[in-house]
């Protein structure tokens, strides 16, 4: 980071650096920081959404003749970081892993996006909007494309309605209820004097014997064709 940059407040998110005091503020309120956290930091900042490698993050927090486990002590100060930052190397915020290569800085500072997280965002956006919608013209165009084939293949027919009457009674004395059996052949009918059972296709009727004084009228008949349901009607 320049001498200019490294000696003025830089922001980015709810937070802001002074690397020149070294203390990182959220808010105003001071975060507390380690030192080679803080370096790690800095390095990032100084090439927002460039990877910074691991081995330019060791030469700048250890000299050469430093003996450390490198890999332990820049993955706590990672870790670190992030704890401060309050993120995860899960879902990162601000700090993203390269994985086996080193770091990138992948928030705006001071208001300027990095060139990377401005180019990932609208990628990830686009495909996440463009899949559901190729999926659904893709399913829109099967239906249409089947409806026609249906449609071609059997064309709708005008069902002809042949109206007939299957009783001769006259207005004095009306049908008061009706059933035709399961297998079309039969008509049982009720009028004021009794109840019919008629042959449909010969016109052939034959009144149903009833106890006396009983008047009914037809419900239903049984699945099997055998009987005829029928209620009585109760006289006042």
């Amino acid at each position: 980071m320049s001498a200019n940059l490294s000696s003025r407040i830089t922001r980015f998110g709810t937070f802001e650096v002074n690397l020149h005091t070294g203390e990182l503020r959220q808010r105003g309120q001071k975060v507390k920081l380690q030192e080679q956290p803080l370096q790690v930091l800095a390095a990032l900042l100084e090439r927002p959404g460039e990877l910074v490698t691991r081995e330019e993050l060791r030469s700048k927090l250890w000299q050469a003749d430093t003996f450390v486990d490198f890999d332990h002590s820049l993955n706590a100060a990672i870790k670190r970081l992030r704890d401060a930052l309050g993120e995860s190397a899960e879902t990162p915020i601000f700090v993203e892993t390269v994985a086996r290569r080193g770091y990138r800085f992948i928030a705006p500072v001071d208001g300027y996006s990095p060139p990377s997280a401005i180019a990932a965002v609208p990628e990830r956006s686009r495909s996440s909007f463009l899949r559901p919608w190729v999926t659904i013209a893709f399913l829109s165009a099967l239906v249409i494309a089947v409806l026609v084939w249906a449609l071609w293949r059997h064309p709708s027919r005008r069902t002809e309605v042949i109206e007939r009457k299957l009783t001769a009674n006259s207005s004095e004395n009306s049908v008061s209820s009706a059933a035709i059996s399961p297998d079309r052949r039969y008509l049982a009918y009720a009028d004021n004097t009794g109840i019919f059972l008629k042959l449909i296709r010969t016109g052939e009727a034959h009144p149903l014997p009833l106890p006396p004084d009983f008047s009914a009228r037809v419900d239903d008949w049984f699945p099997d064709g055998s009987h005829v349901l029928v209620s009585r009607a109760e006289q006042e």
